[in-house]
C-alpha cells in the first residue's frame, strides 16, 4: 500500500508538506520520481526544481541515505526495511490550471507537481490524505477512502485545528488527473441523469450564481446528448475568479478553470465562461477517453509525441462554440461572427503556410507553450487551425454524404471504436479511415483533403466549405490600405515594434521586432498616428521610419505595401437551395 499525506501548516510560506509512506518493498532501494510536466498541458515544466527538505526513514530504523540520481529522481537505500516514509515540502505559489497555490485564501494542486511516484509501482491503488485547516473544505473528484476498509493507517496525527480528508485512487494517473482545492470556496451542485456535478468556486466577482449553475448544466445536457450518456460518475468544476488569468485543463471527471474575476457581465465577456466551460467539458470524451495512442499510460519524464492534437484539441475548439449554439446558449449570428474571427486570425499568421497541424501537434511541447515574437511568422496553433480544419471536414462529410453524415458521426465512431481501456488511436491512418467509412464511395476523395490540409500547408478553402450550409465568406479591410505588415506595443512611454510580419513590408525592410519606433518622416508617431498617417499614404509609396535599435538611432526606409484583408463577414448566399437550408439548420441544431 502507498499513502500520501498532503498538509499545510503555514499557507503563506506557500509550502506543501508532503510525506510518502510504502510498503511491502522488496530490495535494497527504491526509487521516487517528481513527473516533469502535467497531462494536458503538453510542455516539460521541471517541477523538481519547487521540492526542498527531502528526507527519508525506515520504519523503528532512523533515518535513511539516499541520493539524486537525475534531476527529478531521488534514489533510498533502505537495506533490510520493508517500509519507508519519505518527506519533503513543495513551494507552490504559481497559480494557473495546471501548477499549484497555497496562499492564506485557499490550497490548490494538481498531482503531477506535488506527488512523487514509486519506480515500478505506479499502477498500485493508492491512498490521498489531506491536512487543511479546520474551517476549510476540500474538494476534488476522488472518490472519498474509507480507512477501516482499507486498512491503511495515517502517517501521523493531525495537529488541533486540522481535518483529514482521505481519498482514494486506482493508480498514480488518477492521482494525478484529479487536482484538489482546499478553502472556503463555495460548492453549486446540480444533477444530469441522476449523476451529481459540482461547481467549486474560488475568489468573486460579478458572476451570477444561479446564472452559472442552470447553464453549465445545460451545456453538460447538450454535450450528453452529442454522445448519448455521460461517461463518468460524477463531476466536478473547479472554478478560480481570478485578476487577468485565465485558461482551463481537462481531467477525466473534473476540470480547473481560471477566469478574470469580472468578465461574466457584459453579455460578450460571460462567453468566455460559457466557451471554456464547454471545451473543457467535451474533453471527457474527447482526450480524456478518446485519445491518440501515445497518450497513456503516461511517460512522466518525458515529451509524449502524438500528431492528433488538432483533432483532440482543434476539435474540441471547434465544438466548444458550436454546442453553445445547440444549447441555446449562443446566437447562430454571433457564433458566425466568433468563427469569422478565428479564420481572421488564422489568416493573418504567415506561418500557416509553413507549418501542418500535424506538425504542429508534434511540436506542441517546443512551440506552442513557448511563443516568441516570430511565432506567427513560423507556426500555427492545433487549437485555431485545428478548428479550422474540423469545420471543413465537417462540410465535407456532409456534402459527400448529401447531409447524412457529419464530424459529429466520425467523432462518435471514433469514440466508439477506441475505449478508453484500448490502446487509443493509431497514429497513422485510422482517422482517415473512418472517415472514408462514414461516407462509403465518396470516401476516397478525403485522401486529398486530409493530404492538403492535415498533412499540408495549403490555403484552407473556406469558400467552398462554407457553401456547404448556404454560407459566404466577405472579406474587407478595416483599416488603411497603406500597411507596413508590423504590429506595436506600449512599453512605458516607449512605443516598441511587437512583432513583424514575414509576408510584409517592413520585414523586407530590415525592421526588427523591439525597435523602439520613434517617428514617420520625421514626425513623432505611436500607434494611433502611425495609422493616421499611413491613412494619407498610398501603397508604394517609401516611407522613413525612425527607430532606436538598442542605443543606436537608425533610419530604415520602408516601401509601403497594400494591406491584406482584415475583417470577414459570414453571410447567406443569396439563393440557398434546399439542401444548403437544410445543412444549414442541421449544422447548428436549429
Amino acid at each position: 500500500m502507498i499513502t500520501y499525506t498532503i498538509s499545510m501548516p503555514a499557507p503563506h510560506s506557500h509550502l506543501f508538506h508532503v510525506t510518502i509512506e510504502v510498503d511491502g518493498i522488496d530490495g535494497e532501494s527504491i526509487e521516487f520520481i517528481l513527473p516533469s510536466w502535467t497531462p494536458g498541458s503538453y510542455m516539460i515544466r521541471e517541477y523538481a526544481r519547487h521540492v526542498q527538505g527531502f528526507g527519508a526513514w525506515a520504519d523503528g530504523a532512523g533515518e535513511l541515505p539516499w541520493r539524486k540520481r537525475a534531476k527529478d529522481a531521488w534514489c533510498v537505500e533502505i537495506g533490510a526495511a520493508r517500509q519507508v516514509v519519505v518527506s519533503y515540502q513543495v513551494y507552490a505559489n504559481d497559480l494557473t490550471v495546471r501548477t499549484s497555490h497555497l496562499d492564506g485564501t485557499h490550497g490548490y494542486f494538481n498531482g503531477a507537481s506535488v506527488f512523487m511516484y514509486v519506480a515500478d509501482r505506479s499502477d498500485e491503488p493508492l491512498r490521498l490524505q489531506v491536512d487543511a485547516p479546520e474551517a476549510w473544505v476540500v474538494t476534488t473528484a476522488l472518490d472519498a477512502a474509507d480507512a477501516a476498509a482499507t486498512g491503511a493507517r495515517p502517517v501521523s496525527r493531525p495537529v488541533p485545528g486540522v481535518r483529514r480528508w482521505s481519498f482514494q485512487a486506482e493508480n498514480f494517473d488518477q492521482l494525478v488527473d484529479s487536482p484538489v482545492e482546499c478553502g472556503t470556496h463555495r460548492l453549486l451542485s446540480f444533477e444530469v441523469d441522476g449523476i451529481p456535478h459540482r461547481l467549486a468556486i474560488w475568489g468573486r466577482g460579478n458572476e451570477d450564481e444561479a446564472r452559472l449553475r442552470a447553464d453549465t448544466q445545460r451545456i453538460v445536457e447538450v454535450q450528453r446528448d452529442f454522445f448519448g450518456a455521460l461517461p463518468y460518475r460524477h463531476y466536478t468544476f473547479i472554478l478560480h475568479l481570478t485578476d487577468g488569468r485565465g485558461g482551463g485543463l481537462e481531467h477525466r471527471n473534473s476540470v480547473t478553470n481560471q477566469l478574470d474575476r469580472w468578465s461574466f457581465r457584459p453579455e460578450r465577456s460571460y462567453e468566455r465562461y460559457l466557451s471554456l466551460t464547454s471545451h473543457e467539458l467535451f474533453h471527457a470524451w474527447i482526450v480524456k477517453r478518446l485519445r491518440p495512442a501515445p497518450l497513456g499510460p503516461f511517460n512522466y519524464r518525458a515529451e509524449n509525441y502524438t500528431r492528433l492534437l488538432w483533432l483532440m484539441e482543434g476539435g474540441t475548439s471547434y465544438y466548444d462554440e458550436l454546442l453553445l449554439v445547440r444549447a441555446g446558449l449562443l446566437k447562430p449570428e454571433r457564433y458566425l461572427e466568433r468563427l469569422a474571427e478565428k479564420i481572421v486570425a488564422l489568416q493573418s499568421q504567415p506561418g500557416r503556410l509553413l507549418q501542418s497541424v500535424e506538425q504542429s501537434s508534434f511540436d506542441a511541447w517546443i512551440k506552442l507553450y513557448r511563443p516568441d515574437e516570430n511565432s506567427a511568422n513560423s507556426s500555427i496553433s492545433y487549437y485555431l487551425k485545428g478548428a479550422l480544419v474540423c469545420l471543413l471536414l465537417d462540410m465535407e462529410l456532409r456534402a459527400r454524404s448529401g447531409g447524412s453524415r457529419s464530424l459529429d458521426d466520425l467523432l462518435r465512431l471514433l469514440y466508439a471504436r477506441y475505449p478508453a481501456e484500448g490502446p487509443g488511436i493509431p497514429e497513422e491512418g485510422a482517422v482517415l479511415a473512418a472517415a472514408e467509412e462514414l461516407v462509403g464511395e465518396q470516401g476516397s476523395a478525403l485522401r486529398d483533403f486530409f493530404r492538403h490540409y492535415v498533412a499540408g500547408t495549403e490555403e484552407l478553402d473556406y469558400a467552398r466549405g462554407l457553401a456547404t450550409v448556404g454560407l459566404e465568406p466577405r472579406w474587407h479591410r478595416r483599416g488603411p490600405e497603406a500597411w507596413l505588415g508590423m504590429s506595436l506595443k506600449r512599453q512605458g512611454e516607449r512605443t516598441l515594434v511587437a512583432a513583424v510580419r514575414a509576408d510584409g513590408p517592413a520585414y523586407a525592410a530590415g525592421v526588427y521586432a523591439d525597435d523602439e519606433l520613434l517617428a514617420l518622416d520625421g514626425w513623432r508617431v505611436n500607434e494611433e498616428r502611425l495609422q493616421a498617417r499611413l491613412a494619407e499614404r498610398a501603397p508604394g509609396e517609401t516611407v522613413r521610419l525612425s527607430l532606436f535599435r538598442g542605443d543606436a538611432l537608425l533610419e530604415v526606409p520602408v516601401s509601403l505595401g497594400s494591406a491584406p484583408p482584415d475583417a470577414l463577414q459570414l453571410t447567406p448566399v443569396e439563393a440557398p437551395d434546399d439542401g444548403q437550408r437544410s445543412a444549414y439548420r442541421s449544422w447548428l441544431g436549429l
